[in-house]
């Protein structure tokens, strides 16, 4: 099994990053589209280290209704924002998703990306029945992007949904091991497996202000050395995601 280690998002400059961790999922395309400076110093940065699997998740336009409150981060002109009002979010296919689609497919292809995240928060359960659409025109526009996968991340439970997704389109499913053990025990034999550690549960809502014991960090290392996968992405995703990430490193290394 390869194990890869890295954050979502990264608290230190890119380059001491790709020293330390053999990936990374950038978080700041889910906000807005990088400029070209950004996107050819990541192209300059990622290809001078080798061996380097690259993750980003996918701009909000695809996944988030523009009533989210992320939509306040985006750099967008308020002509535009009437324009995008009703066209946004929870995987719908219309030409303006159509070009957010093929701008980050091409993102990716620059950045020779592996992993492509859609994350989909809860109020999107009720449009899944037009999921299936959306994931077979990806697959249709990707093919010219060699070795990227998708993952679906969702913020309801709907593990039947995930397993239908997987089934039909290869989308893998992406989840938190330690909140919803559930899901791993359904899906521990894929051959890949992406997951994304966010902290805790406190009243129904994610606490991301965590700091994973050494305890929690060595039950996480037991639980990924006993699945079935091939490959495993483990993905930091709380407060203190970097020096999270770094311990369970040298953990794993011990």
């Amino acid at each position: 099994m390869r194990i890869r280690i890295g954050t979502c998002g990264n608290k230190v400059g890119l380059k001491k990053y790709v020293e330390l961790f053999d990936t990374l999922e950038i978080n700041a395309t889910f906000y807005n589209f990088p400029s070209e400076r950004t996107l050819t110093n990541w192209e300059k940065t990622f290809k001078e280290r080798k061996d380097f699997a690259l993750a980003f998740k996918a701009f909000q336009g695809l996944t988030h209704p523009f009533s989210s409150p992320t939509w306040h981060r985006a750099k967008i002109r308020p002509e535009e924002r009437e324009n995008l009002r009703d066209q946004v979010g929870c995987l719908r296919l219309n030409p303006v998703t159509e070009t957010f689609l093929k701008r980050t497919l091409e993102m990716a292809r620059r950045l020779s990306a592996c992993f492509l995240l859609f994350q989909l928060p809860r109020n999107c359960e009720k449009k899944k029945e037009s999921f299936t659409d959306f994931f077979s025109r990806l697959r249709d526009l990707s093919g010219d992007v060699p070795g990227l996968r998708f993952g679906l991340e969702i913020r309801w439970e709907d593990p039947g949904l995930l397993e239908r997704l997987y089934r039909h389109f290869e989308v893998v499913p992406v989840f938190d091991p330690l909140l919803f053990p559930a899901y791993l025990k359904r899906f521990r034999d894929l051959p890949f497996l992406y997951l994304r550690l966010h902290g805790e549960l406190k009243g129904g809502r994610l606490n991301y202000n965590k700091n994973y014991s050494d305890e929690e960090l060595q039950g996480l290392a037991e639980l990924v050395s006993r699945l079935g996968a091939h490959e495993v992405f483990v993905l930091f995703n709380n407060v203190y995601m970097h020096e999270n990430a770094l311990r369970f490193k040298e953990l794993l290394n011990s």
